[in-house]
């Protein structure tokens, strides 16, 4: 009986032992999330910044990512949320990464318009000039990065003071697609 008890703590040491490796070993090669920003927002745009990919000028609104990695970063498959309980809100289309992949200290605008049939970087909802929650989302739903912004005034937009910072101000001149100045 001494060693039955004896070979069942072993086999559970040995348990214990390969799950913690496989741990390990899963923590460890798991995909580090890129340093990507939500750097600019414009959620009132009445007559800035225009989009034209629907053949006219559209005054949407937009979000623009930033890219602080070192290399390019394709943000198909990511996702964006207004809600922070549901990250998996609107995944960015894998179907043109020529078009969402940000190069290296590049920028990327995605117009928040509810009208993805105009391409890959129109997504199917809008920002709300009362203010919300807006967050960006690894494939697997792990944070990227996130804000909770205030009312918006028209035709200003509300970005982060540096590229990639911690301070956030407005800006009088929308610089959507560059760098925040």
């Amino acid at each position: 009986r001494f060693r039955m008890t004896r070979s069942m703590n072993a086999y559970g040491l040995i348990g214990l032992t390969v799950i913690l490796i496989a741990a390990w070993v899963y923590f460890s090669l798991k995909e580090r999330v890129p340093k990507l920003y939500i750097n600019e927002i414009m959620a009132n745009n009445m007559a800035c910044c225009p989009d034209t990919d629907g053949g006219r000028d559209e005054f949407d609104d937009w979000i623009e990512i930033y890219n602080a990695e070192n290399k390019p970063v394709d943000i198909g498959g990511m996702y964006l949320s207004q809600n922070s309980d549901n990250p998996l809100g609107y995944q960015i289309p894998t179907t043109n990464s020529t078009v969402t992949t940000i190069q290296p200290g590049g920028f990327l605008v995605l117009w928040a318009d509810d009208d993805s049939d105009q391409g890959p970087l129109h997504i199917k909802f809008k920002l709300s000039h009362s203010g919300e929650f807006l967050g960006l989302y690894y494939n697997d739903g792990r944070t990227i990065d996130s804000l909770t912004f205030n009312q918006q005034l028209e035709n200003v937009s509300f970005g982060r003071s540096a590229d990639g910072g911690t301070d956030w101000k407005e800006f009088n001149a929308p610089t959507p697609g560059s760098s925040n100045k």
